[in-house]
């Protein structure tokens, strides 16, 4: 006698509904966390975009206006992950879906960079210090469907997508130059037209409750999807979320009603998060690793959606790159209750534009977010005050919680695990080619 849950197809076969319900339902998981690893970037962005723009937090500000930092990043400022302290930023949320609009930057002696990037984390243009030089200029950014007009002279740049990230960097060498450098971005504009803002009951969504969405999380793709429509490349991800009910101007947590779906879409959420988070750390290693091909990632997801997790807006290998450690050399994790000497010899220094390029290291916590120090030393590097170098040009650095004895270059490390990220302004040479190596951190 058979199960009361079998039941005969047309030709009189028993089928299990529990099998077949749950081989959909892999099918769905499987499906959603591709979904997920390859919309995270997207969605995280518009996160960020719609927090930093919500007219109810006191320091929002409209899109396509500027919002200039004055002061360089601490342990306080916890907006996006892997902030530098090396520059001040300079951030826009541009809409192009309205119109035109004009970024206008005066001459500029010192490092500078606008970094333009696509709803999907693309970089797609660059104005400054290396692409368009110091004398400044006039760029009128447009959105993918707009029709050529004339420019008067200037710079049309023509965006994949009508949501641009603008991400601007200015060159500040310590705390004495602020003043210098506040000037210097004030002369920094935006001309476009005005987007109203939203109307909202309630504030907008933090960046980093993400993994939280739940099936939710497919709302905002989908929204994402409506008003920046990816590459035509992805279409075939994008007809099998549609064929389940994801798709542009659909609202798949409402509008989706069976159970199966419902539950794997929303369970795909969490655990691709929780791999995601994995699956870095499992690719770590002793030394330091960086990669040259950040920022403009074509089909490479995995590493989009990696980076928009730990460094969100990352500049491209031709205008910065990142290496970075959790490990010292013998392959042990960095834990501010060991000391490390970080040494490099004659000629070791990382290869950097001799005019406007630099380098530096910087300490981040196990979240990704700078560490509070006694003396606000929230990085290190070729434009510290007083940094001591050797006879023969070597660089030694002392890595501690516990401050060293006095002359030595000391990089202030949590009580706890950290890493560490140097970033290479300009890269030349073996570090543009990937063959740089940085020396590893050794036990003291």
């Amino acid at each position: 006698m058979g199960s009361p849950t079998d039941s005969k197809t047309d030709s009189g076969r028993r089928r299990d509904p529990i099998a077949e319900a749950a081989e959909k339902g892999g099918r769905i998981l499987d499906l959603g966390m591709r979904a997920y690893l390859w919309g995270y970037p997207a969605v995280i962005t518009a996160r960020t975009r719609d927090y930093a723009t919500d007219p109810l937090r006191d320091d929002s500000f409209p899109q396509n206006t500027f919002s200039h930092s004055t002061e360089l990043y601490d342990h306080r400022n916890r907006i996006i992950v892997k902030p530098n302290n090396d520059t001040l930023y300079s951030w826009a949320w541009v809409d192009l879906s309205r119109g035109p609009v004009t970024l206008t930057v005066p001459p500029v002696s010192r490092y500078h960079s606008f970094q333009l990037m696509d709803a999907y984390t693309n970089t797609w243009a660059y104005v400054g210090s290396r692409t368009t030089g110091s004398d400044g200029g006039t760029y009128v950014m447009v959105g993918p469907d707009a029709e050529d007009t004339g420019s008067d002279g200037a710079t049309v740049l023509r965006s994949p997508t009508n949501h641009v990230w603008l991400f601007g960097r200015t060159l500040v060498d310590g705390p004495d130059d602020l003043a210098t450098v506040g000037e210097i971005i004030r002369g920094y504009t935006l001309s476009g037209p005005e987007i109203p803002a939203p109307q909202r009951t309630a504030p907008a969504p933090s960046p980093h409750t993400l993994p939280e969405a739940g099936l939710e999380f497919f709302d905002e793709l989908s929204r994402v999807l409506a008003s920046d429509p990816p590459p035509e490349h992805d279409q075939g991800l994008l007809d099998e979320l549609a064929a389940v009910g994801v798709a542009a101007g659909r609202e798949p947590s409402v509008e989706i009603t069976d159970p199966v779906v419902r539950g794997a879409l929303g369970a795909a959420v969490g655990t691709a998060h929780r791999w995601l988070a994995s699956y870095g750390r499992a690719l770590s290693a002793p030394g330091w690793s960086y990669s040259t091909k950040l920022g403009d990632y074509g089909r490479n997801y995995l590493l989009r959606a990696s980076v928009a997790l730990r460094g969100l807006g990352a500049l491209t290998a031709d205008e910065a790159i990142y290496p970075t450690t959790r490990y010292d050399k013998d392959g042990e994790r960095l834990d501010g209750r060991q000391t490390y000497l970080l040494r490099f010899g004659p000629g070791e220094l990382p290869p950097v534009g001799d005019d406007l390029g630099f380098w530096s290291l910087t300490m981040y916590d196990e979240d990704n977010f700078l560490v509070e120090n006694p003396i606000n030393r929230y990085s290190i590097g070729d434009r510290t005050p007083d940094i001591v170098y050797g006879d023969d040009g070597s660089l030694e650095i002392v890595v501690s919680r516990e401050r060293p004895e006095p002359g030595v270059n000391w990089f202030p490390a949590p009580a706890g695990p950290f890493e560490i990220t140097m970033r290479c302004y300009l890269p030349t040479g073996t570090l543009l080619d990937g063959e740089y190596v940085v020396p590893a951190l050794c036990k003291l």
